[in-house]
């Protein structure tokens, strides 16, 4: 079930069998209940979650408002991605906006896979990069709508 879903994850959908196999043996499946805090801003982060199950919500905390959500994620999508890279504290919160199961990647453990197998490192890295700008570009739009409402008031 896992690896079928795991196919469906753009940064995996290039990796044979044997490739996927061994990030999977990295890999740790957790399940969280409705309103468990998987990852909270701030913290130490360092792991990679792709949800394979349920939903995960993107939140940040606003002084004076609350949480506010970012975006609800459902199976197949990923979070933790700039945590995971450059190690940073996390910069949002996860929680799960349902109960849900989560492939939760290690940095050190996907670093010594990825390290050992240049051929997954390139294709994992390239399908990474593309996530990452699909995101970014979809963030660059929504700050333009933001700034195209701010005009109006």
């Amino acid at each position: 079930m896992i690896q079928r879903t795991l196919r469906t994850v753009p940064i995996f959908r290039d990796l044979d069998d044997d490739e996927l196999a061994q990030v999977l043996m990295v890999g740790l499946v957790r399940r969280f209940s409705q309103g468990t805090t998987i990852l909270k801003e701030g913290e130490a982060g360092g792991w990679l979650y792709v949800i394979t199950e349920g939903k995960v919500r993107i939140s940040k905390v606003v002084p004076g408002v609350g949480e506010e959500a970012l975006s609800i994620l459902s199976p197949g999508e990923l979070f933790g991605e700039f945590e995971f890279l450059d190690g940073a504290p996390s910069s949002a919160n996860a929680i799960a906006h349902a109960d849900c199961e989560v492939l939760s990647l290690p940095h050190k453990e996907m670093e010594g896979v990825l390290r050992s197998r240049p051929g997954l490192a390139a294709k994992f890295f390239w399908a990474f990069g593309r996530t990452l700008a699909g995101r970014l570009r979809e963030a660059d739009q929504r700050m333009a709508a933001l700034f195209a409402m701010s005009r109006s008031f």
